[in-house]
C-alpha cells in the first residue's frame, strides 16, 4: 500500500517540474490505487483501478485542454480586438452605440469610464454582435 502512495508523490513532484495536467491525473490514479489496496483489495484490483482512473482522467483532461485552446485561438484570430472605436452615445446602463468600420454597433462597457463622457474605447472582445469595450 505504501508504495502506491510513494509512487503518487513521486509523480506529483515530477508534475511540478514538467507543468502538465496529465501527470497530476496519473498521480491521483496512483493514490486511488493505494486506497483500494488499503481497503483490502488485491494487487490486481489496485492495478486495474490505477489504469481505469488514469484513462478516464487523461480523457477528461484532454477534452478540457482542447476547449481552452480553441477559445484562446478564437480570441487570438480576431483582428478587431485592440482596435479603437468612437463612442456616439450612451444607450442605457453600460451599453453604448459606437462607430466602427463605417457602421454603428452596439457595445457593452467592461469598465467604468475615467471621464464623464468618454469619446473613444478599445475593443476587448465580442459577445455575438455586441462589441465588448474598455472605456478610456
Amino acid at each position: 500500500m505504501a508504495y502506491w502512495f510513494a509512487a503518487a508523490a513521486a509523480v506529483l513532484v515530477l508534475e511540478l517540474f514538467a507543468g502538465t495536467v496529465y501527470l497530476m491525473v496519473v498521480s491521483a490514479a496512483l493514490f486511488g490505487a493505494g486506497l483500494v489496496q488499503g481497503l483490502g483489495g488485491s494487487i490486481s484490483a489496485s492495478v486495474l483501478t490505477a489504469a481505469v482512473l488514469s484513462a478516464v482522467g487523461i480523457w477528461l483532461a484532454n477534452g478540457w485542454l482542447r476547449r481552452r485552446r480553441a477559445e484562446a485561438e478564437t480570441a487570438a484570430d480576431d483582428l478587431d480586438i485592440g482596435q479603437t472605436v468612437q463612442i456616439l452615445r450612451r444607450l442605457h446602463g453600460d451599453m453604448y452605440e459606437v462607430a466602427y468600420r463605417g457602421t454603428h454597433w452596439q457595445a457593452q462597457a467592461q469598465n467604468q469610464a475615467a471621464a464623464a463622457e468618454p469619446q473613444t474605447a478599445v475593443i476587448a472582445g465580442k459577445n455575438g454582435n455586441i462589441l465588448l469595450i474598455h472605456l478610456h
